[in-house]
């Protein structure tokens, strides 16, 4: 018995095998609708999700695999497991470490390996755009590529959203690649912000500064949840000190308690 829904699972093995020939997609792969602990994320308090575009082709390293393939294809019920290990045994840490400071703002982490205290609350990792992994990276894939994956992708996500129930979702991605995404989004820029940094940690000027700006979502199913969006780079908040991650942690943490 999984805790997700098996109709979410089977709706991303089909596609997987829909697109599993496709020469940008990596071969030897599984579909990836989230990673992370979900028993233990249903458990937290908080309800707290990091979102990106689409899982990483490092997830799938040929002398070191971060999941058991084989036994992940083997249906729901393993899928899940491998998913909720994913954090305890070989996680994607130089890209997962971006996130965090900001999580830790929040009394959150991933869990497992990716955790460096006790946490009260486990946050899972969601992908918007899809969840197959892609080489090249989805921002070199082109507009025809990415439509063969999206429109299942958003699809999974706001399946998963509403599944889940967040109470907040973080990313760090370049409006450009998510305005056309859905409605929601295409006022993404004018959004409150929540935190804006107009020069670096050292104290020189920016051209542009840093901003997290966010806006209170509603799901599909009706499910109310906060999105924030903070300023993009090549990982997660990688143009902010960390001491400044934990400060947007914090700061939606006090947008979240005054809701």
């Amino acid at each position: 018995m999984n805790l997700i829904g098996s109709d979410i699972y089977a709706q991303c093995f089909d596609h997987h095998r829909e697109v599993g020939d496709l020469d940008f997609v990596v071969k030897g792969s599984l579909p990836i609708p989230y990673f992370g602990d979900v028993a233990a994320y249903r458990a937290s308090p908080l309800k707290v999700l990091t979102a990106a575009l689409n899982p990483s082709h490092e997830e799938f390293p040929a002398d070191n695999p971060r999941f058991n393939i084989a036994r992940g294809l083997t249906g729901a019920d393993a899928l899940e497991v491998e998913l909720s290990n994913y954090f305890r045994f070989n996680p994607y840490r130089r890209w997962f470490r971006s996130f965090g400071p900001v999580l830790n703002g929040l009394g959150a982490s991933y869990g497992g390996k990716m955790a460096d205290d006790e946490y009260r609350h486990t946050a899972l990792h969601l992908d918007m755009c899809s969840p197959i992994a892609t080489s090249p990276t989805w921002s070199r894939l082109t507009f025809d590529q990415r439509a063969r994956l999206t429109a299942t992708g958003r699809r999974t996500f706001e399946r998963l959203v509403d599944a889940l129930k967040p109470d907040v979702i973080i990313a760090s991605l370049g409006w450009g690649h998510i305005e056309a995404w859905h409605a929601d989004f295409r006022t993404g820029r004018d959004w409150e912000p929540i935190l804006t940094y107009p020069t670096s940690f050292s104290g020189v000027q920016l051209r542009t500064p840093l901003r997290v700006q966010a806006n209170s979502l509603r799901s599909s199913m009706d499910h109310v949840y906060l999105f924030a969006n903070g300023s993009a780079a090549n990982t997660p908040f990688g143009r902010f000190h960390n001491d400044r991650k934990r400060a947007v942690g914090l700061a939606l943490l006090g947008r979240l308690t005054k809701q």
